[in-house]
């Protein structure tokens, strides 16, 4: 027993100087100390770190303290990736579909958006409804649009939100549902992300004038609901 309690205290310990050491790389990046950042963040990658990794990853992406090298960064962020770290999983895909490696195929790319999106990463969740929806790159699956464009609308992506309501309209990967539409629509303009907020207007204004002043309350109750639920359970 005793021994286990000293291994348990061993471990805490480890993951405090750990946790410290990222803290300590993080102040060091504040103060332009590169080197010294670099240095923290490669003995941690070393040892497996997945932040550590993904973090070298982003010094060698833009030159922050050393030559700026993307295969270097590609290679951190892959092993970052293999360690389940969300970000790097996103960030690999994001830079293949942007064009800016072509080592990774676009159907590996469409894997790490995947594994990102599982681990609950909302823009990945986003792109890869997006994918299934396009059908280009993976083949089509309406239903798969809408469960991962339905989730990452409940993690409040507002773009999620707009492109949701265009399949309920359409009843596309789901049952047809012009109130349902209406009312993701709401919650698309009242997002704090207004980058779209003119696109959801104009949309929002369109399925209204087809909705009976009825099915505008309904739209109108659903959506205060909805964001009472904090957007979980509004299917």
């Amino acid at each position: 027993m005793m021994q286990l309690r000293w291994f348990i205290l061993g471990m805490l310990l480890c993951s405090l100087v750990q946790a410290n050491t990222l803290e300590e790389a993080k102040l060091k990046l504040s103060q332009k100390d590169f080197a010294g950042a670099h240095a923290i963040y490669l003995s941690l990658a070393n040892q497996n770190d997945a932040k550590a990794c993904y973090n070298l990853g982003l010094m060698y992406q833009y030159g922050d303290g050393v030559a700026q090298n993307l295969d270097e960064a590609v290679n951190w962020f892959t092993k970052s990736a293999a360690l389940n770290d969300k970000e790097a999983q996103y960030t690999l895909a994001s830079m293949v579909f942007r064009r800016e490696i072509q080592r990774i195929s676009y159907a590996e790319a469409a894997q790490y958006y995947q594994q990102a999106a599982t681990l609950g990463h909302v823009k990945s969740q986003l792109n890869l409804g997006m994918l299934y929806y396009r059908g280009d790159v993976i083949p089509q699956d309406l239903a798969a649009a809408y469960q991962w464009l339905n989730m990452a609308a409940s993690n409040n992506n507002s773009e999620a939100q707009g492109y949701l309501a265009n399949l309920y309209m359409h009843g596309t990967g789901v049952q047809q549902d012009t109130v349902k539409a209406a009312m993701w629509l709401m919650l698309a303009t009242q997002n704090e992300d207004k980058r779209f907020a003119s696109r959801h207007a104009k949309m929002l204004n369109y399925t209204v004038a087809q909705l009976t002043p009825e099915q505008v309350t309904t739209a109108t109750q659903l959506a205060a609901q909805c964001k009472n639920q904090q957007l979980k359970g509004c299917e």
